[in-house]
């Protein structure tokens, strides 16, 4: 009975704090304080990995380490990279200025935030995965904040990834979405993302599986 109080004390806390203890426009104090705050709360499991969905978010689809999550009107692409968690490959994002925002994460990850079409692109890459989603302006916090709270609960399983990857009969291929942009009226715009500007992490194993490096 006590544990579970305290879970749901928990729950309380992590879905309490989001708009009450951070400005939503401050996306630099989003992103230190939900990536610096650990959860061991788990609610989702995949080949490989587990990780925690907060309130509001589920998985739409989930197709070889490619998770299309929905939260309030928006997809949500999830990819987790676990070749690139296999081999420990590092991180090289270099932060672009023509962007409406772009970071690195301690070179565990980088955040960027592109305007399109009169949306914006969230990319948050950290914990050897990334998100990407397609918001309006005034919902760019809330979608940070939920991001990282994914992102950062992502717990992998060294024993299946090893059986994954460590074999080389093994072929990991990442599977790109072209995304597309819901609004919250209901209407949809077709846009296909276009990869290739960098990449997020430099090969140091010629033996690496797939297009685990690449955007």
């Amino acid at each position: 009975m006590k544990k579970i109080v305290m879970v749901i004390l928990c729950l309380l806390l992590m879905t309490g704090c989001d708009k009450k203890d951070v400005n939503m426009n401050d996306y630099d104090a989003i992103l230190n304080t939900f990536l610096n705050n650990k959860t061991s709360l788990i609610n989702n499991y995949s080949v490989g990995y587990k990780y925690y969905l907060p309130t509001g978010v589920r998985v739409l689809e989930s197709n070889n380490y490619n998770e299309k999550l929905y939260y309030n009107g928006y997809n949500y692409y999830m990819y987790v990279d676990i070749v690139n968690y296999y081999y420990k490959n590092e991180v090289k994002y270099t932060p672009k200025d023509n962007l409406y925002y772009s970071k690195v994460l301690e070179d565990k990850g980088y955040v960027e935030i592109e305007e399109l079409n009169n949306l914006y692109r969230v990319k948050l890459y950290y914990n050897y995965s990334r998100i990407e989603a397609y918001v309006s302006k005034e919902d760019i916090g809330q979608t940070l904040i939920n991001m990282c709270y994914i992102l950062n609960s992502i717990k992998f399983n060294d024993s299946v990834i090893e059986m994954y990857v460590g074999s080389e009969d093994t072929k990991l291929v990442e599977e790109t979405y072209d995304f597309y942009t819901p609004r919250k009226e209901g209407n949809f715009i077709n846009y296909i993302n276009q990869y290739d500007e960098y990449e997020d992490v430099e090969q140091t194993d010629e033996n690496n599986i797939g297009n685990e490096g690449k955007e």
